[in-house]
Parts: structure tokens; sequence; C-alpha cells
């Protein structure tokens, strides 16, 4: 083939290619908007960005339904300026969103500016996938005919830019990678070019912004509320380490008055270890404690309430979960444990610990007794040999002070009722499960805890809950223990021995006495025993009904652990602690009504209200809103129940996010492509809607399970087991879109961008919406919501397009 033959080629795919180059960027840079939420703000805002990206596609379509004629006719010059804006505007999107300051969470309540920013920030990330959107949407509108190739080319270069991105993660600082991706829709302008010399130097002029994000690299900064921005402000404090990979941006912290004090006993008269701290994400990840010499005393850890299950029994094997640095790994070589399992998702953290800097820990993950695993734990648990253990720590819940609930809309997997009972099988007849919380006003993490250990002690048919539960308690913290086997009456006065050496007091025992719970340690909340009493001794099912939080078990249908507010207890709330105090006491929950009613609003008024001019009546207008504001919920609320599962599956965010997006699309590019073999029929139509709401069905009762059977596999495998999975439901789906709009180019083809704007404006709604629901009911509603949309849709097609 000639070099000629070649550029004819090209030239002759030329658009459905740019097509497909802009769609890699568009979803890569969903990516990276989410990382640097995730570093900015408090948590992972999936959601958030997804709807992000819809609203810009929404606005798109709006405004070519608007100005459709006339953007038709200058199809040429307009498509590579198009992407030219798209590529600019994700370069520089780092600069703009700090224009006016930056947009901080915590301080969305208390500082009014603080709107205004949320706003501003949320429409500048949207500028890039507006552009992208209106070049995308245009080159349908025009090429309606083509709609099936170039339907494949966007989903098929969005699926390849989910697995690129994380490519990009590894291997680039995270300041520099969205200008890397600013280069592709310059490429795809590039791929368009008409034989204009103003447009060409244009495009040419455009490659000077990713270049200048590339020589200036804009860092993300944390929010001043975050721990590591304390950690900052110590004398003489400095970041000594900083790496960023797709499991987020690793920091280590060293300063001289940087001392390692969680929570001691008041007894305690040596001097708190200086120690290094290692952040992720600007959020506390672990203290570099390292190997503790038992000639210098008793291990720092004995002084706290985590030294309580050492206190009862002699422990041979040990289980650490989510062990971060290692702090509870050193507590258990101190005491000689002979075998001890770690279990650390974070593989940046465990490469820097074992391979690079061994030295930070006293290489204690070398340490021959100790066996370190980056699996999540359910993957762990999973894929192990069962080997019984004698002690299992999970990692401590909340935060000194108590916590503002960021975390109400993080998945935790490690702490639902399903989990415990994995654990409960990983323990020797003797063996107990520790868990050490943070005591909080109102008490919430504490009591969900307990109750999920009483629903999982009554499951196994435990008359006599208290026997397996023990708990002590001081200034701070909570350790709970929860034994497989009934404690002792040896046991129970080593433990108060223990609570009396180090001025603790007993919380949990069954024999507790109520003199013995406040010896030493008031507490805030004169009901908190009468609390727990109910949880341990009675029938806790009334009193979990009409608590002002939602104790209830966190399940895997409902992964929530912090998530306690509920609509119903507001009024309640506000009462006892006054409006001021509401978002902080679960600002993740707020913050997702806050998101949900932002989303909508922008969505109205950016691309249902400019509908207007086009109108609304005639044509059988309505029944074209009901199909694609169908097809708009039905994928999204399927796709955020997808990514929020497999973050149990794959074990990181960012990972189910991009395999969920990557799977999807591209089996939907497939769909599309093969729908052109196929006339756009009423008969085509219903046939596939009513597949797809059969296999939503069938996926919301079948997929965990079969994902639970290859759990303990490699990624490579699990990967390929997605795919498999997501193939049949997303091949469907993909059709149901080019068949729509191939029915409205027979009948009315002014209506294609006008349900481009619908299908993009349920989709950003549906983003948020479908996380609400998920928090209050679990996913099983949200998978029965996507069934019923797509329902509607295959009702609409009946008489869609006549």
């Amino acid at each position: 083939m000639t070099f000629r033959s070649v550029g004819i080629a090209l030239r002759n795919i030329s658009i459905p290619l740019s097509v497909g180059v802009a769609s890699v960027s568009v979803i890569s840079f969903q990516l990276v908007i989410m990382q640097i939420l995730s570093i900015t703000q408090w948590h992972h805002f999936a959601y958030m960005v997804i709807s992000m990206a819809m609203l810009g596609f929404g606005a798109a379509g709006t405004v070519l339904a608007l100005f459709r004629e006339w953007m038709k006719s200058h199809f040429e010059v307009l498509l590579p300026v198009l992407y030219l804006l798209s590529g600019i505007s994700m370069a520089g999107t780092a600069w703009m969103v700090g224009i006016f300051g930056d947009f901080d969470a915590f301080l969305l309540f208390f500082e009014r500016a603080q709107i205004g920013l949320m706003v501003f920030s949320y429409l500048i990330y949207c500028l890039p996938f507006f552009f992208s959107g209106l070049a995308i949407t245009l080159v349908f509108y025009c090429k309606v005919d083509e709609i099936s190739k170039l339907y494949f080319f966007n989903l098929a270069g969005s699926a390849a830019g989910a697995l690129f991105v994380i490519l990009l993660f590894w291997i680039l600082p995270l300041g520099y990678v969205a200008s890397v991706l600013a280069l592709l829709p310059l490429t795809a302008a590039w791929l368009v070019r008409p034989d204009s010399l103003p447009v060409r130097s244009l495009t040419i002029a455009g490659l000077l912004f990713p270049a200048a994000g590339l020589l200036f690299p804009v860092t993300p900064e944390t929010s001043e509320y975050k721990a590591i921005y304390a950690a900052r402000q110590l004398p003489d404090a400095e970041i000594v380490h900083e790496t960023s990979s797709p499991y987020g941006l690793l920091q280590v912290v060293s300063a001289p008055a940087q001392r390692f004090a969680p929570a001691l006993s008041l007894q305690h008269r040596g001097e708190p270890p200086v120690r290094d701290v290692m952040f992720n994400n600007g959020e506390y990840f672990g203290t570099l404690l390292g190997i503790l010499d038992p000639e210098d005393g008793p291990h720092i850890l004995d002084y706290t309430t985590r030294g309580l299950p050492f206190a009862l029994r002699d422990q041979k094997s040990m289980l650490v979960l989510k062990a971060g640095t290692g702090t509870d790994v050193s507590q258990g070589v101190y005491h000689d444990v002979e075998q001890i399992t770690v279990v650390e998702p974070h593989r940046q953290s465990n490469r820097l610990l074992i391979r690079d800097h061994p030295e930070w820990i006293d290489s204690l993950y070398r340490h021959p007794a100790v066996n370190v695993y980056g699996n999540s734990v359910r993957t762990w648990l999973a894929g192990s040999d069962k080997q019984k253990m004698d002690l299992v720590v999970l990692p401590v819940l909340g935060a000194f002070g108590g916590t503002s609930g960021v975390h109400a809309l993080q998945e935790q997997y490690h702490l639902t009722h399903e989990a415990f009972e994995a654990y409960w099988e990983q323990l020797a007849p003797d063996g107990m499960i520790s868990v050490t919380a943070w005591d909080e006003h109102p008490p919430r993490t504490s009591l969900k805890l307990l109750a999920t250990w009483r629903s999982m002690l009554d499951t196994h048919g435990k008359d006599e809950p208290a026997d397996h539960i023990m708990a002590v308690r001081n200034w701070g913290t909570i350790t709970f223990l929860m034994s497989r086997s009934p404690f002792t009456s040896a046991e129970r006065d080593k433990a108060r021995e223990f609570s009396r050496d180090r001025s603790f007091d007993p919380l949990v025992m069954s024999d507790i006495r109520a003199e013995e719970r406040e010896r030493f340690n008031e507490t805030e909340d004169p009901g908190f025993f009468d609390y727990v009493d109910t949880l341990v001794f009675g029938k806790p099912e009334r009193f979990l009904e009409g608590y002002t939080f939602d104790i209830s078990p966190a399940t895997d249908n409902r992964p929530f652990f912090s998530h306690f507010m509920t609509l119903e207890s507001i009024p309640e709330l506000r009462e006892m602690y006054g409006d001021d105090q509401i978002p902080y006491m679960e600002l993740g929950f707020v913050m997702a009504w806050a998101t949900l009613v932002q989303i909508v609003v922008a969505s109205i008024v950016l691309i249902i209200l400019p509908l207007f001019r086009v109108g609304w009546k005639g044509t059988r207008r309505r029944w074209t809103f009901l199909y694609f504001s169908g097809i708009g919920t039905g994928f999204m609320f399927f796709e955020m129940v997808l990514i929020q599962k497999l973050v149990l599956y794959l074990g990181q965010p960012v990972y189910a996010t991009a395999a969920v997006l990557a799977a999807l699309l591209l089996f939907s590019g497939i769909g599309s492509r093969f729908s052109s073999r196929l006339p756009a029929n009423r008969t085509a139509l219903v046939r596939t809607g009513l597949t797809v709401v059969a296999l939503i069905v069938l996926y919301t009762f079948l997929l965990m399970p079969l994902l639970s059977v290859t759990m303990s596999w490699p990624v490579f495998g699990k990967v390929l087991t997605v795919a498999l999975l997501l193939a049949p439901p997303a091949f469907f789906m993909g059709m149901m879109f080019p068949f729509g709009l191939r029915r409205l180019s027979g009948s009315n083809d002014t209506q294609i961008p006008w349900a481009c704007g619908i299908d993009s404006c349920l989709s950003v709604s549906a983003t948020a919406l479908a996380t609400v629901v998920a928090l209050g009911s679990g996913f099983g509603l949200v998978m029965g919501i996507a069934a019923a949309a797509y329902g509607l849709t295959t009702l609409a097609a009946l008489r869609m397009g006549e």
C-alpha cells in the first residue's frame, strides 16, 4: 500500500477517527477530575464527575438543537474549532478553577461564597465535555446515515480512554496528565482540518496550551481540613517523599514535633516517639512506627485500648486487614506472634515499604513472621487457604474528635455484615476479632458496629451474645472484641486489671457493673450505656427503628458503613443541634443532596429551558422524550451500580470506574455497529428493549454470585470476567440509541439534537440520583429503577417516530 493510498484511506475515515480520538480524551479526563477531587476534597466524587461530562454533552445537544441549520452549513470549519476548544479548555482547567479561589466542600455551609465557587468549578470542569460533546453531536447530526459506525467509534474510543488514563497515572505525576490528554482533541482537530490557513494556524497555536501545562504543571492543593494540612503546619515540617499512582497521591511528612500518641493512657510515662507520617490524598494513611525494642518497655499501643487482645490471650497467628504502614503489625511483632498475615490493598505503599524504602519502618514488612498481600480485604478472604487465625485486627474507625461524615458515600465492604461473616469463619476456635473506634458524640460508629455484631451472633445461634463481646474505653477510643468462644471469668478479670492499670473503663462484659463504667472517663452522652446494653443484652430491633441515626448493619447491598443520617432524622437533629451543625454531622450525605439539586437545576437551565424555543408539541415529541429519557436514566443507573459493586470486586475505585466504563462502552459500541444491519423498526426496538430489561433483572440477582466465584482470581482474570459479564447487556444497550436516532431521521430529523439533549439531561440527573437512592435503599432498588427506565423506553418505542 502506497503512502498516497494510506492518505486517502485516512481521509475517508478522518471524521469517525476524530470522534474516536476525542472520545479517548473525554473519558480519560473524567478519571483525571475524579483523582483531582479525591485529593482536593474528601472522597471520590464519581457520580459528580460523570454528571459533569453528561451535562456538557447535554448542553451541547441543546445548542445544536437551537442553531442546527447554521452549524450544519459551517460543519467543516466548526468541527476542528470545537475539537481545538476542547483541548485548550482541558489543558487550562487547572488554572481556571482557581481564578476566584479554591472551592472547599467543608466550608460550603459556612461561607456562602463557597456555593458560587462550587458552581463555578463545576461549570469550568464541564467546558471540555461541552466542546467535545458539541463536536461529536454535530457529527451525529450531519452524518446520521452513518450513525452506527460513528457511535461505534465514539464508544470504542471512550472504552480505550478508560484504560489509557490508568497507564498515564502510573507513569506521570497527576499535574501533567491533563495536558497530555489535551493533545488528543488537538489531534482530532488536525485530522478534520479544512484547507483553510486560519483554521490550520489555530490548530497549531493550540499546542501552546498543553505545552504550557507540561512546562508549568499545576499540583492539586488539598483542603485545609485534611489531616496533611495540619501536619504541614508543624514547625520545620517538610514533605520528604511524594509519588502518585492510580491509588492516589502518596506523601510522607517529617517534622520534629510530629509524635505518635494515639489516645495514650494517662499512665504512660514515656516520651511519645517522633515518627514520620504517610498520607494518601491528604488523608492519614499511617505512622511509620517500625519495630520497637522490648528493652525500652511495653509497646506504645499497649498503653492504648488496642492492647486489650494481647492482655487476654497469647496470640500465635494474627491477620491485620488494611494494615496501612503496619502499626498493628509492629505490635504483633513485639508480642512475638509467630505468623502475621498482612492485607493492604494500596500496592504503591507496599512497594515503598517493602522494596524501595524498607528502612522507613525498620524492615517490618520483611520480618520473618510477616507476610504481606496487596489484595483488597474481600479478595484476599475469598482466596485464602482458610488457615484459622487467633486474632483478626481491623483498621481504626473514625478520627480523633469525631468526624464530619465525609466518608458517608464511601463503599466500605470490609465493614459489612457479609465481611464480618467471613472474618468469623477465619477465626480459630478461640479466635477474636478486634476493632477500635474513636469516641464520638452523638454516638454512631460504635453503636453500628455493635448492631452488626449482634445481628451476626444471632444468626449463628449465640443465645448469650454478651458472652462473646467485650469492650474497653478510655478518654478517646473504644476497643471491641468479639470471640468465637465465650470469654472466661479469668479473661474478664484480666480485662479489668488491664483497664485499672491504665485508667481505662470496661464497657461491655457479661457481668459488667454500672459503677465500673465511668471510674476514670466520663461519657458525653448519658444514654450511651443504655444504648450499648440494649444492643448487647436486650432486643435491639425497636431501638434500631427509633434511634435518631441509621445504625442498622451495613450490607453488601448498602455498603456505606459511615452513612448514618436520613431525611427523616433531619427535623429532630435540627431541634437538638441547630441548623448550623446539621451539615457537619454527615457532610457526605448533605453534599450528595446538594449536588443533586445543583445538577438538576443546571441541567434544567442549560438543557431543558433552551429547548422551549424548539417547542415541545407536535410530531409526537412526548414519545421521543420518554424514549431518550429512559435510555439516559437506565444506562446511568446501571453504570453507577456496576461501578460501586466492582469496588468490592476489583478493590479500588479508579480501577472499578475504568473497568466499568471500558467494558460498557466498548460492547455498547459493538452493539451500535451491529445495529446498522437491522432495520430501525418498531419490532427491533421493542425486542431490544425487552432484552435489556430482562438482562438487568437477571443481573440484579446473579451478578454478585457470579463475581464471587472468581473473587480470588488475579487482576487480568477479573478484568476478563468483567468484560464477559458486561458484554451482553452493554451490547443491547448500545443498539437502543442509534435505533432511536435512525427512527427519528426517517420521520423528523429536527428532533435528533433535541433527543440527544434529553438523553444527556436525564443522564446528568441520574448519576447523582442513583447515589442518593443507593444510600437510602441499596443497589437493588437502583437496578430496579434501571430496568423500569428501559421498560419505559420500550413502551415509547411503540409510538416514537410515527
